[in-house]
């Protein structure tokens, strides 16, 4: 078959900062308030980003979908973002978020004990993303986030860059503190359950183009099909079946974004045999075609 494979798009920090009005902190680093973003721009599209995110609630609830598990968000909580991992809000972002967002190569250029590097292995687990923060923990992480913000803006400080890599080391290692209290051993109390169930959706993230039978996830993880049916539906409420169209249906809805891309193109990226049946399974899952969902986003897009 002819290699037609086009690359998602992915949200750049650039992108961020751009629609923030902040280009001047670059397309390494953001800071931004939901409620910094120029027009109206639509949350309820699955996305992907190219860096690390950490997101603050600092008002209201928020309804999200990471890596296909369901969350709710509410003040005080913080949720870790990693990068290349679908997600997507439920019903827009209803509350006021902070977000902090760092790219791999900023993260490793800025770390000032690279020896120490494992205490940040929250940013690489698979322990939960989600925490719940004491309204304390909340408020210091959300001062250092805005002297962040303020230290990287500050272009005529005589040390910027030294005041900005020592902030940023500072909010890491704050981090580092708070996840540590929260998850004391960082995973290493996960139970088995919960480690077939990653193993399950970090396969998804690489097989769902081609693979969508209970049975390649299973022997791949060594497991009966019975087994892995029973574990995933027990932990998630879902089926695999379930997973696997909604894995599915989140890049359809990217691809389908980016306009230089065909119906056609789509369905081909997404391995179905034709564009019908992949405006059928489409439909099936959305209540849309393929066109309906475009002209719905282009009327939210700012």
């Amino acid at each position: 078959m002819k290699d037609t494979h086009v690359p998602t798009r992915i949200v750049s920090i650039g992108e961020i900062n751009s629609a923030s009005g902040q280009e001047s902190l670059g397309d390494q680093f953001h800071v931004t308030r939901t409620n910094e973003i120029i027009g109206q721009p639509s949350y309820e599209r699955p996305v992907k980003g190219d860096h690390f995110t950490f997101l603050l609630v600092l008002a209201g609830t928020t309804s999200l979908k990471y890596n296909l598990l369901d969350y709710k968000l509410e003040p005080n909580d913080l949720f870790v973002i990693a990068p290349g991992i679908i997600h997507e809000y439920h019903t827009g972002i209803d509350g006021l978020i902070i977000g902090t967002g760092f790219t791999k190569t900023f993260y490793a250029e800025s770390l000032i004990h690279k020896k120490d590097i494992n205490v940040f292995e929250y940013l690489s687990s698979n322990t939960d993303p989600h925490f719940r923060l004491s309204t304390k923990e909340a408020g210091v992480l959300h001062d250092l986030m805005l002297m962040l913000k303020t230290n990287h803006a500050n272009q005529e400080h005589a040390f910027q860059f030294d005041l900005m890599f020592h902030s940023f080391n500072l909010f890491m290692l704050e981090l580092a503190a708070i996840i540590k209290r929260h998850r004391p051993n960082n995973g290493a109390t996960s139970t088995r359950r919960m480690d077939l169930l990653n193993s399950f959706l970090k396969l998804l993230a690489v097989y769902y183009k081609v693979e969508r039978s209970v049975q390649f996830y299973a022997e791949k993880i060594f497991i009966s099909p019975k087994h892995l049916t029973k574990v995933v539906k027990e932990e998630t409420g879902k089926s695999v079946g379930q997973l696997v169209n909604e894995m599915v249906i989140a890049e359809a809805k990217i691809l389908l974004d980016t306009s230089s891309l065909t119906v056609g193109n789509v369905a081909t990226e997404l391995n179905f045999s034709n564009q019908f049946f992949f405006s059928k399974f489409f439909k099936k899952h959305t209540g849309l075609t393929p066109s309906q969902f475009r002209t719905n986003t282009s009327k939210t897009v700012r």
